[in-house]
């Protein structure tokens, strides 16, 4: 007795079987696998985290850049008369309050913390355009009745990044 008639299996269709066997084999293709999705996936992530990191280098030249210039530069007569005409404008329509100036904490000494902590002495930490804004808000228009508030307007990162001088004026 055969081990083909033990399980009772026609030994004929075992043959043709096995014969058809490597012919099956070449016409099925192999499927995807999920070890191929998972490396490309992989990829997609490295190219995605090149490609963010290579936009916040970029984006962080230009902002050393644009803080280089500020950092040198002055607040001249016209663009602090066109500060006050923006904020004659802001009351006109029933504001009581203009941000006057938008600028990089690096624009502080300290990276904009004492503006953050609220410390009274803040705007000694003022570097260039902010400086001038603060200046002259003090001699010319605080004496007038106008408040100045400063504050960190985000944190990137976690970290202080813009920071403004805003106007106030009535309640």
């Amino acid at each position: 007795m055969s081990a083909y008639d033990v399980v009772g299996t026609d030994v004929s269709f075992v043959r043709r079987s096995a014969a058809a066997a490597p012919v099956a084999r070449r016409e099925v293709e192999v499927g995807p696998s999920a070890s191929e999705f998972h490396f490309l996936a992989l990829a997609a992530e490295e190219a995605d985290r090149a490609q963010r990191a290579a936009a916040e280098r970029i984006a962080g030249e230009a902002r050393r850049a644009l803080v280089t210039a500020l950092q040198q530069k002055a607040l001249d007569q016209a663009s602090w008369d066109a500060l006050i005409a923006r904020a004659r404008q802001a009351a006109a329509r029933g504001a009581r309050e203009l941000l006057l100036i938008r600028f990089p904490s690096e624009l502080c000494s300290d990276r904009g913390r004492a503006i953050n902590a609220m410390d009274p002495s803040w705007p000694e930490t003022l570097i260039g355009e902010a400086a001038d804004v603060f200046g002259r808000w003090q001699r010319e228009l605080k004496p007038q009745g106008f408040g100045l508030t400063a504050q960190i307007l985000d944190f990137p990162g976690g970290f202080p990044g813009d920071a403004g001088l805003t106007l106030r004026w009535g309640r």
